[in-house]
């Protein structure tokens, strides 16, 4: 039977280490919890980055400037594009709101006339009640999207000193990241006892795999995507065509569901002012190359070509549940939490696979006692 007395005594500094090490590591937590955001946004952000930032490292041979000059890109980009997108929401939705009210009259009728040759004319008892159900289950949508979408544009220009010296941190901590992160992974890495430190290596291998299936292949659909909306949507005469291509890069990282939520609000707003043939072009059109092309063959294609081999449900849970439990955050924390999971199960699989081949290896043969 164990001493616990003596076990404890044996190990005393061992234990008041692990436990200064515990508080410690707890009070960093709690001062750093407000700005926990923050932090995860400066990951996720110098993780994609570093990509770009070492391509253009190998042509000029500078890390800090090509590190510089990749953040800085990507930072004024931002910056311009969302407070266009502000200025465009805080200009357009209340008179979107206010015509919300009049356009169930003309949802009602588009619709009528879009169904009634099949059901007996555009005048058939049917067609005039599903059509007036529907223009008025139209606007209310729209109204209480446009009530929404307000409420976080005041939000949002309420809070903006905070926002930019947010932002201020995150270019420091990126900054940094993008200069010494491989020094900071290898020296993290040297902290693992000296007979785990394969095993930490494989984890980090397979987990960076997972975070480029999850994060990268699905930023780069969203870039094409972008590329294609800003080709597609002038052409239609979708109004602020870039900024919706803007958006269709921002949350077109979201499987699935992301894209449909820059091109159904399209399709709704021309629905709105009663022009419905540019309605069904735009959502026919977005359907077969954002949903099909891209969501069906580019991304798994994308897939294929790396080593992670993450399953599609998987991707989808990473990123839905997240962002539905806690909002665009939840786009940063749900892959790397559940690429982290995935992670340590691929590492604990490959470890048991190896320890069972070498149990199942003969034993060497030619020497006797």
């Amino acid at each position: 039977m164990i001493d616990i007395g003596s076990f404890f005594a044996e190990r005393r500094y061992y234990v008041i280490v692990l436990l200064i090490a515990v508080f410690i590591a707890f009070l960093i937590l709690l001062i750093s919890w407000p700005w926990v955001n923050v932090i995860l946004i400066a990951l996720w952000a110098a993780y994609i980055l570093w990509f770009p930032a070492r391509w253009l490292e190998h042509r000029i041979h500078r890390r800090v400037l090509s590190s510089f000059v990749v953040m800085l890109l990507i930072i004024v980009m931002y910056v311009v594009m969302i407070f266009q997108v502000i200025y465009i929401l805080a200009n357009q939705l209340s008179s979107i709101s206010l015509a919300a009210g009049s356009s169930n009259v003309t949802l009602s009728s588009g619709l009528a006339q879009l169904i009634g040759p099949a059901f007996g004319g555009s005048q058939a008892p049917v067609v005039t009640s599903f059509a007036v159900n529907a223009g008025q289950s139209g606007s209310l949508i729209i109204n209480v999207f446009a009530a929404a979408a307000l409420k976080i544009v005041n939000s949002i220009i309420r809070g903006l000193p905070i926002y930019v010296f947010q932002l201020f941190i995150i270019t420091l901590l990126v900054w940094y990241l993008l200069v010494v992160g491989d020094h900071v992974v290898a020296e993290f890495t040297s902290l693992a006892p000296r007979n785990r430190q394969d095993t930490v290596k494989a984890f980090l291998k397979h987990l960076n795999s997972i975070y480029h299936a999850l994060y990268v292949n699905y930023i780069f659909a969203a870039v094409i995507s972008a590329v294609i909306a800003a080709f597609f949507f002038p052409i239609i005469g979708v109004p602020y065509a870039l900024t919706a291509a803007f958006l269709m890069l921002t949350v077109g990282i979201i499987p699935v569901i992301g894209r449909a939520l820059v091109y159904v609000p399209v399709s709704l707003y021309f629905w709105t002012i009663g022009d419905t043939p540019k309605a069904l072009w735009v959502l026919i059109i977005s359907v077969i190359v954002f949903q099909v092309i891209v969501g069906t063959y580019l991304i798994p294609f994308l897939g294929r070509r790396g080593k992670a081999g993450i399953p599609k449900p998987v991707a989808l849970l990473a990123y839905v549940v997240p962002f539905a439990a806690l909002g665009l955050i939840g786009v940063v924390v749900g892959p790397a939490v559940y690429g982290f999971g995935l992670a340590l199960y691929r590492t604990y699989r490959d470890k048991r696979e190896e320890e069972d081949a070498l149990a199942e290896r003969p034993p060497p043969t030619g020497s006797t006692s």
